[in-house]
């Protein structure tokens, strides 16, 4: 009998060719339908395995491999973690993305269906190769389901392939997310080479030298993938992408495969020296610092969520390089952020994503007063600048309040060399989110939001209206939704 994990696994691969083949009003409801299978399949695999932690099963086996452990799947806590981030946000994109991808959107106005079933199959492909970083049992299984994410999101960011920019910012995500690939695979062979497994738990028993060389190779790769510093160029340009494409990719998932490669790591050989854990905490510090310097030259929407997310990002490494530095909270904290992160920003692109969508513009400079004929728009994207600065009760203020205990812990010069440059971006973020957020909701309604509504409101559809406050609703319910798990780390 085929183990629950292989087909949550198989499920959104499968929904890719079905999505590729339909069309229509067909499509739109597959686009809906099949992603909330995937996420009550994976809901039921979580909840089926809670007691059991960690579940092992093979995906398949090659003889002259299988003494390394070879394509195995595994869950315990943090990847439940992420698997349930993956699918609960990528139903929501999904969903939003059939309101978006038609002839109503003035941003990018297209024929309805036009190039759609390439959409919706390479998301669907996307949400199927993370959940295989989710599951990977060992660094092998997830080095392919990692490249899976690279060649998909490079599709997905390319979409509007008759525009040069857009295709300009694929490329350059293919080729500088592919080179932390390269890195990754040195490790791999490092490893094997030394002690012929691919488990996560075998760096442990790395000499010294070869620990620091596999160490400092999948930093690497992760800071390409997850943005950070000097590997983040990529993440901004990428904006050229659908806007539910950047919600997905730049919010809750491709960028967050970083993340989980170290956190998955760290968690499993918990052997690293202090000086691996300065250099990931100074990386981190650095890239949140620069984030936040090019918060305030960004006039669009897009691109300044996309530095954002960067110094969020930041903090999550942050977070988990307190591990080697003596502070399991710390490391609790960047897990936890990992999820309350991925709800509010996602909420936030969605936002900027139906503006875009109605007004046909989405800079800064361009929209003000859009309390006055988008209130619900406006009330989410509110929320969503509340949960992603940490206001309580939302979403980030409890990871944030987490790290900030974390960072308390250690002990010597470390803690106020890293607490200073944390505090000063937390409080310059959240006083800029509110100045760009004052701007776009208050105030006499701009040209392009009178355009839509000369008179009153005028909101998005119900269905788009729907997406956004189910998200909004998330960025209080899912510290509950993940806690449970948290806790076992």
């Amino acid at each position: 009998m085929t183990d629950p994990m292989v087909l949550l696994l198989a499920a959104p691969f499968a929904g890719a060719a079905i999505l590729y083949a339909s069309r229509g009003r067909a499509q739109r409801a597959l686009a809906i339908a099949l992603p909330a299978f995937y996420l009550v399949l994976g809901a039921a695999v979580v909840v089926r395995a809670r007691w059991h932690f960690p579940v092992q099963a093979p995906l398949f086996s090659l003889p002259w491999l299988d003494d390394a452990g070879a394509f195995t799947l595994r869950l315990d806590p943090l990847s439940s973690i992420l698997l349930l981030v993956v699918l609960i946000v990528g139903l929501l994109v999904m969903a939003f993305s059939t309101r978006y991808m038609g002839p109503g959107n003035r941003e990018h106005p297209i024929q309805d269906g036009e190039g759609n079933h390439r959409y919706y199959a390479f998301l669907s492909l996307f949400i199927g190769a993370m959940v295989g970083v989710s599951l990977a049992g060992n660094l092998l299984v997830l080095f392919l389901f990692w490249e899976c994410t690279t060649i998909c999101s490079w599709v997905l960011i390319s979409h509007y392939v008759h525009q040069a920019a857009s295709v300009r910012a694929g490329f350059k995500a293919l080729v500088m997310t592919h080179l932390g690939g390269v890195f990754l695979v040195i490790a791999i062979g490092v490893l094997f080479g030394l002690t012929g497994e691919f488990s996560f738990g075998s760096i442990a028993r790395l000499e010294p030298g070869p620990q620091a060389v596999v160490f400092v190779c999948l930093l690497i790769a992760a800071s390409a993938k997850s943005a950070q510093v000097p590997l983040f160029t990529w993440l901004p340009d990428a904006m050229e992408a659908p806007t539910p494409v950047s919600a997905y990719l730049h919010a809750a998932a491709m960028v967050k495969a970083g993340v989980y490669l170290m956190a998955r790591v760290i968690l499993d050989t918990a052997t690293f020296p202090h000086w691996a854990g300065a250099l990931m905490a100074a990386l981190a510090l650095v890239t949140m610092l620069v984030g936040l310097v090019f918060y305030f030259y960004q006039d669009d929407l897009k691109r300044f969520l996309a530095y954002s997310s960067i110094a969020q990002l930041g903090y999550m490494m942050l977070g988990l390089s307190l591990f080697m530095l003596g502070s399991k909270t710390g490391y609790v904290a960047g897990v936890f952020h990992l999820a309350c992160h991925s709800v509010a920003k996602a909420l936030l692109f969605l936002c900027v994503g139906l503006m875009a969508m109605r007004l046909g513009v989405r800079s800064i400079s361009q929209i003000s007063g859009l309390w006055s004929r988008m209130p619900i728009t406006a009330a989410c994207f509110f929320i969503g600048v509340l949960a992603v600065t940490g206001i309580p009760p939302f979403s980030c203020f409890w990871s944030k309040l987490t790290l900030v205990v974390g960072i308390m812990e250690l002990k010597g010069a470390a803690m106020p060399l890293i607490a200073v440059p944390y505090y000063l971006e937390v409080v310059l973020a959240f006083f800029w989110f509110l100045k760009v957020g004052q701007r776009l909701l208050f105030g006499e309604p701009s040209p392009s939001v009178l355009a839509i509504a000369p008179d009153g409101p005028a909101e998005g559809t119900a269905f788009a209206n729907a997406v956004l406050v189910t998200l909004a609703g998330l960025t209080v319910a899912m510290p509950l939704i993940v806690y449970p798990f948290v806790r076992s780390l």
